[in-house]
């Protein structure tokens, strides 16, 4: 990714597969990329449930010539684990990371899974950086350097978390990724607020249900106008007005942030595609 500094760039995130099947899942990587998608984004075992590593996943698509942007989770991982996962996924030639804590196991499979608290994301980050320097945490010199891209995520609606975001820069991270946004002053108050290069996140909606579902996520505003615009109406109807007034967005504020990231939640390769022109145009 860091090739693709000074382009606006569209990243497009998928849910690896519960198995090791992965024709789907590779399908969909593909299409989206032919559209436009510059960049892959491969969850990490989100809420908490089971899923293929996502840097075999990312294997695959480098062998095809796609570039990934791999989710890195600590919550999962000791210290021994996180590091040597790492130097594996370097040796694949895997170098865009994106680092977050993870969601807690309770939520998935798994539900006594023990969560692990070895090092904080801002150990992880300081762990990257020296392996990037040839060392590690415990000052030991490893054989060879490593060239990890990383990035982290954060919720520009909460101070709070703008103020961790900040600390993330300081600590080393190369940029920055939100959670999904809908509203110009929510993209205006973290530029301001962030001196790091910004990939703003965002998604549309293919049915009510699925926008009263995200409506729940916490730290995500969603406008109220997408709900009473969208009141009894159809399928085909809620997916073009609110992919519409995330393409509105995107094409105001595209001068302010690096690029776009379209949430896995989104499957449609169509309006993918057109939202892609508009950011790369």
């Amino acid at each position: 990714m860091k090739n693709l500094f000074g382009k606006k760039i569209l990243i497009y995130e998928v849910i690896p597969t519960k198995g090791v099947d992965t024709k789907k899942c590779l399908r969909l990587c593909k299409d989206m990329h032919r559209v436009g998608a510059d960049v892959i984004a491969i969850t990490d075992m989100p809420v908490g449930s089971v899923r293929v590593a996502p840097w075999a996943v990312a294997k695959q698509l480098l062998d095809e010539g796609i570039e990934s942007l791999v989710h890195f989770t600590r919550r999962s991982r000791n210290a021994l684990r996180i590091e040597s996962d790492l130097m594996g996924i370097h040796l694949l030639g895997i170098r865009n990371l994106l680092l977050l804590s993870g969601d807690d196991p309770k939520l998935g499979d798994y539900p006594n899974a023990t969560k692990v608290e070895d090092f904080t994301i801002f150990q992880v980050i300081e762990l990257i950086r020296k392996m990037n320097e040839g060392t590690d945490l415990a000052g030991n010199e490893l054989k060879g350097k490593t060239e990890f891209f990383i990035g982290a995520v954060f919720n520009p609606v909460s101070e709070r978390e703008i103020e961790r975001a900040r600390k993330k820069v300081e600590a080393g991270v190369d940029f920055l990724v939100s959670q999904p946004v809908f509203k110009r002053e929510l993209v205006e108050r973290m530029v301001n607020a962030l001196d790091a290069p910004i990939i703003m996140s965002t998604a549309f909606f293919k049915s009510r249900r699925q926008l009263e579902y995200f409506a729940k996520v916490p730290g995500i505003e969603i406008p109220e106008e997408f709900f009473t615009r969208t009141e009894g109406r159809d399928k085909e109807y809620i997916a073009e007005y609110t992919f519409e007034r995330v393409a509105e967005l995107v094409e105001d504020v595209k001068d302010m942030v690096w690029g776009v990231y379209v949430s896995g939640i989104v499957k449609d390769v169509e309006r993918v595609g057109r939202l892609g022109r508009i950011v790369h145009s």
